[in-house]
C-alpha cells in the first residue's frame, strides 16, 4: 500500500513540475523609467500572457542583480538569461563588434530595415554565439549630442581644449582626441555632479541623460546628425533558449520584434519632446550645420582608419549587407 501510494505521489509531483513556470532572469543597471527598461517590462508582461504563464520573467535594474557587463559574464551559468546593454558592451566579448559603434556608421533607416537588421544581427552573432550568447535584436538608446555647460558647439573646433564625457570606448575617444578635445570615461551617474562642479565641460549623451540628469546645468546642446546612433542590444543566452519548446522561443522573439519595432518610433518622438523641454526651459539647441557634421565625419573617420584596417573583413561584411539591402553607407 505504501508503495503504491509512493508512486502516486511521485507521478503527481512529476506531473506539477512539467507544468512550472520557465523562469526568465534579466538584468540590466539603468533605472525603472529609463529606456530600455520600460520595454523590459512591456517584453516581459506580453511573453508571460502570450504563454499562459508558463514562461515568467523578473528583470532585476539598477544593477540590483548585475550591471551590464558582469550580467552579460553570467549569462550561461544559469541565473541570468536575459541583458539589454548598450551595444558597444559587447566589445568585450569581440571587438570587431566596433563596427556598430562607429561614428557615421549606422542609420535610423538603416536600423528600422528589416533586410539591414537581419544581416546585422547574423553578422554580429557570428562573432558571438560560439561563446554562448546570442542577440536577439536591437532598440534605439539615442542620437546622442553635445551638452555643454557654457560654450554652444557649432563646429569640431569649438571643442579643442574642453573636456567631455563620452562612451563608446576606444572608438569614440581617439576621434575627440583628434579634433583636440579631452575625452573623459564616466558612469552616467557621476556626469551631473561633474558638470557643475567643473571637473568637465561637457558630455556626449542623449536628450534623456539633457533633461533627466544634466538639466539646467548643460545649458546648450547640439544634434550633429548621424554622429552617434547608439543601440542597446537584446543578448540572451543561446542554450537556454535552444531549450524552450519552439512554441515558447517563438512567442519570445515574436513579442520582441513586436516591441523593437515600436520602440524606436516611440523613442524618437520621446527625443524630440524633452529637447522641446528642455528649450523651454531656457536652454539653447541647434543642430550642427551640414558642411561643419561633414568636416566633423571626415575628422572622425581619419582617426578610426585603424580601427577599420584591423578589422576590415568586419566593416567589409557590413558594407556588404548594405548592398545587399539596396541601402547607402
Amino acid at each position: 500500500m505504501k508503495a503504491i501510494q509512493f508512486t502516486g505521489l511521485l507521478a503527481t509531483l512529476l506531473a506539477v513540475n512539467a507544468h512550472a513556470a520557465t523562469e526568465m532572469i534579466i538584468t540590466g543597471e539603468i533605472p525603472i523609467t529609463t529606456n530600455p527598461s520600460p520595454s523590459i517590462m512591456k517584453f516581459i508582461e506580453e511573453v508571460e500572457k502570450r504563454t499562459n504563464g508558463e514562461v515568467k520573467g523578473k528583470y532585476f535594474p539598477a544593477s540590483q542583480l548585475y550591471n551590464d557587463i558582469n550580467g552579460i559574464a553570467a549569462i550561461g551559468t544559469g541565473s541570468v538569461h536575459m541583458v539589454w546593454p548598450v551595444t558597444s558592451r559587447l566589445e568585450a566579448l569581440d571587438p570587431r563588434i566596433g563596427i556598430v559603434s562607429l561614428p557615421f556608421s549606422l542609420t535610423t533607416q538603416e536600423m528600422t530595415n528589416n533586410c539591414f537588421v537581419e544581416g546585422l544581427t547574423k553578422q554580429v552573432n557570428s562573432y558571438i554565439e560560439p561563446k554562448g550568447v546570442t542577440v536577439l535584436g536591437f532598440l534605439r538608446t539615442a542620437d546622442l549630442m553635445f551638452l555643454m555647460k557654457d560654450k554652444d558647439i557649432q563646429k569640431q573646433e569649438d571643442v579643442s581644449g574642453l573636456k567631455i564625457r563620452v562612451i563608446g570606448g576606444q572608438i569614440m575617444l581617439d576621434p575627440m582626441k583628434s579634433i583636440g578635445a579631452s575625452p573623459v570615461s564616466m558612469a552616467a551617474s557621476e556626469m551631473s555632479a561633474a558638470l557643475s562642479q567643473g571637473a568637465i565641460d561637457g558630455v556626449l549623451s542623449s536628450p534623456a541623460g539633457w533633461a533627466d540628469v544634466l538639466g539646467s546645468t548643460a545649458k546648450f546642446g547640439t544634434s550633429v546628425p548621424g554622429m552617434a546612433l547608439t543601440t542597446s542590444a537584446v543578448v540572451t543566452d543561446k542554450a537556454w533558449l535552444d531549450s524552450l519548446p519552439k512554441e515558447h522561443s517563438d512567442v519570445i522573439r515574436t513579442v520582441l520584434q513586436e516591441i523593437i519595432v515600436d520602440q524606436w518610433k516611440s523613442s524618437i518622438v520621446k527625443d524630440e519632446e524633452l529637447i522641446q523641454k528642455m528649450v523651454q526651459q531656457g536652454a539653447t539647441y541647434r543642430e550642427m550645420d551640414p558642411a561643419e557634421v561633414e568636416k566633423l565625419k571626415a575628422s572622425f573617420t581619419r582617426a578610426n582608419q585603424k580601427f577599420v584596417e584591423k578589422n576590415a573583413k568586419a566593416v567589409e561584411e557590413l558594407a556588404q549587407v548594405k548592398k545587399e539591402c539596396k541601402l547607402n553607407g
